[in-house]
């Protein structure tokens, strides 16, 4: 039996050069958990399109051989109009791999075969890989492994059970391959007259390299130069797909199966929406009842800390002036910080449940009719997806979408959706001033109204910024599946430890500034430079009924997020000597003043990091300008009229 060995390895001088392997796949089709069974490598998986978002590469030693194995960004195709597309082409173009290894989902054939089908045409050094066989069953779908391989002349490799591959036919087909000893040639596909005869008179133009074969490339031409030419192409070869697809599968004449019996609940038009609202509405209750009393413990931690280490300070002759700005300063800052981390946590490992189960594909589905109601793409709402995520992530998402219009639309637009940063503050927040239950409704509540924000800004683009043609949206709902445990963990610990790695350095940074405002020039608290600015900034609070301590943190927050709560740790408490930030906050201010807070901190400016990106995906700094501009505007208008609105209401 020959020796195999996963896992990251180091190439020897004497062995024979390795041969190169990429696996290439549609979102969600299973590469990275094909990549980690085969490699040993340790991959986040999740039943959700785009997890593959860079190149990975592990070395494997099998019989005396060493194999390289790249684990590629989810694909539909070799187009250039994704950056998954891009990023895909540039690593083929510029590191050719000896075996392209393409893995197809035996429950969703017919987009798997179409990018199958193109990188045959493309490649003649191509190998399959069917998964997901046991799934296909259960739903009383039969894939014929034999047949996809005598209809397209390509070694195919099937999944023995989930997860699951004859590792021997595996390591030999891949060498087979690699040293042409399968079937070497390209799948020529017969296209319409039309085509055919552009391909004729285009023969001689280009010229066999790495991109791939000349046919493949004069097609890529082809669909660059005529939008009528494309359409053709892509329509016969999506026919040819679905024409070969029927010809190796058999059903069984059977009932529904449970996605099908889920999905009449979770996409109906009336039952779906108020679903989603009870779903998230279970993740924050539970979020907050859970976390509740772990963020008290930090916070009370915190707090014993700072008289231990004033007294350790003592003993070793510390400066005054030193030992309170690391306690004072630096201690609260990243003490308050830190007690909102077990909120992000529960939080992440609640979202990784509602995404790792397919769930979350079925909210933007439910989503994009909302949006598309509105007079938007659909396809704009997968930006704001991201967005949740970091809004970073969302303005750079808006690469995918065709048109000008659609991309400053998502730009703006998910400069509002709330980013970790913004949740886990409101998250804290909300659950020190609302008990469980109105916690719930308050968010629940807030991400409405910023939903509803999104819509209105996405409007008034359309008001002033042309249209510049009509994209497509098109969307893939995977079945459902069982989240495993340690999945759901791995992410959710990856997310947070991410969050903590990307907010350390800032925090720290903010939490001295805010210190040395606090405690300069030397005197009573009120003569410091924060009460200073703080006053200054005051007549703008009273607008919205927020004090200037609310105020200064806002501010602060422009720097990042995540530094409201700490520059709100380092102002109260250096008016207040005890006591952790949660408890001064509930005797400080009112339920209304927090909520108010609450919607003017999920609205105003974004980040400068948020407002750099903007700048740097458009080159247009009145975009920037009416991306900062506008979210301040919206969220002092917002603001003052919720606070007006409540104390009216409330007598």
């Amino acid at each position: 039996m020959p020796k195999y060995k996963g896992g990251v390895g180091r190439v020897s001088e004497k062995a024979v050069r390795p041969i190169k392997v990429a696996i290439i796949g549609n979102p969600n089709v299973g590469k990275s958990a094909l990549f980690n069974s085969i490699t040993g490598a340790s991959q986040i998986i999740g039943n959700w399109c785009g997890k593959t978002t860079e190149v990975c590469t592990m070395a494997v030693h099998y019989d005396n051989k060493e194999f390289h194995f790249t684990d590629l960004p989810g694909i539909y195709g070799y187009g250039s109009h994704s950056s998954e597309e891009i990023l895909v082409n540039d690593f083929l173009r510029e590191d050719p791999p000896e075996v392209v290894m393409v893995v197809l989902d035996a429950m969703n054939l017919e987009r798997g075969i179409y990018l199958l089908l193109e990188t045959l045409e493309r490649y003649h050094h191509v190998m399959v890989i069917l998964n997901k066989l046991d799934a296909a069953l259960e739903q009383d779908l039969i894939v014929y492994h034999d047949r996809l391989e005598a209809e397209l002349q390509v070694p195919v490799v099937p999944e023995k059970k989930q997860g699951s591959l004859d590792t021997v036919e595996l390591f030999s087909t891949i060498v087979e391959v690699a040293s042409h000893l399968a079937p070497r040639r390209n799948y020529a596909i017969r296209y319409g007259e039309k085509v055919e005869r552009a391909l004729a008179q285009c023969k001689g133009t280009v010229h066999d390299d790495s991109l791939g074969s000349v046919r493949w490339l004069l097609l890529k031409r082809l669909e660059a130069e005529s939008d009528t030419l494309q359409s053709d192409i892509i329509s016969t070869r999506y026919n040819v797909a679905e024409d070969i697809a029927a010809r190796i599968t058999a059903k069984r004449p059977t009932g529904d199966t449970l996605s099908d019996r889920i999905d009449r609940w979770a996409l109906h038009p009336v039952w779906g929406g108020p679903l989603m609202l009870l779903v998230f509405g279970i993740m924050f209750y539970l979020t907050f009842a859970i976390s509740r009393p772990l963020s008290e413990w930090i916070a009370n931690a915190f707090e014993l800390l700072g008289p231990f280490l004033t007294e350790w300070f003592a003993v070793w002759n510390v400066p005054e002036l030193l030992s309170d700005l690391m306690v004072g300063g630096i201690l609260k800052g990243v003490g308050a910080a830190m007690g909102f981390l077990p909120q992000m946590a529960m939080f992440f490992l609640f979202y990784s449940l509602i995404q790792d189960s397919g769930y979350m594909v079925r909210i933007v589905f439910l989503a994009d009719k909302i949006m598309s109601a509105m007079g938007m793409n659909g396809k704009t709402f997968l930006p704001l997806v991201l967005g949740c995520s970091c809004n970073v992530n969302g303005i750079l998402a808006s690469r995918i979408l065709s048109s000008r219009y659609d991309r400053t639309v998502a730009i703006l637009v998910s400069s509002y959706a709330p980013c970790p940063a913004r949740l886990g503050v409101m998250v804290f927040l909300v659950s020190a001033f609302f008990a469980s239950t109105a916690a719930t409704v308050v968010m629940l509540s807030l991400l409405g109204i910023s939903l509803l924000l999104m819509v209105f800004v996405a409007y008034i683009v359309s008001l002033f910024i042309p249209r510049d043609g009509e994209s497509s949206f098109m969307m893939e709902l995977p079945p459902y599946q069982t989240p495993t445990l340690q999945g759901m963990t791995t992410s959710a610990v990856w997310l947070t430890l991410n969050f903590v790695h990307r907010i350390r350095n800032v925090i720290i940074a903010a939490s001295v500034v805010m210190w040395c405002l606090s405690n300069f020039p030397a005197g009573p608290f009120e003569q410091t430079y924060i009460v200073k600015i703080g006053k200054i900034l005051e007549p703008v609070g009273n607008l919205m009924g927020l004090n200037w301590q609310l105020i200064v943190a806002l501010i602060f927050g422009v720097a990042a997020k995540e530094s409201v709560l700490s520059s709100l740790g380092i102002i109260y408490h250096a008016a207040q000597d005890s006591g952790n930030l949660a408890e001064i906050l509930t005797h400080s201010i009112s339920p209304l003043t927090a909520f108010t807070f609450l919607l003017v901190y999920m609205i105003y400016t974004p980040c400068v990091t948020t407002l750099v990106t903007m700048y740097q995906e458009t080159k247009d700094w009145r975009i920037v300008m009416y991306g900062a501009l506008g979210s301040v505007a919206s969220a002092v208008v917002l603001g003052s009229l919720v606070f007006h609105g409540g104390r009216l209401l409330l007598g």
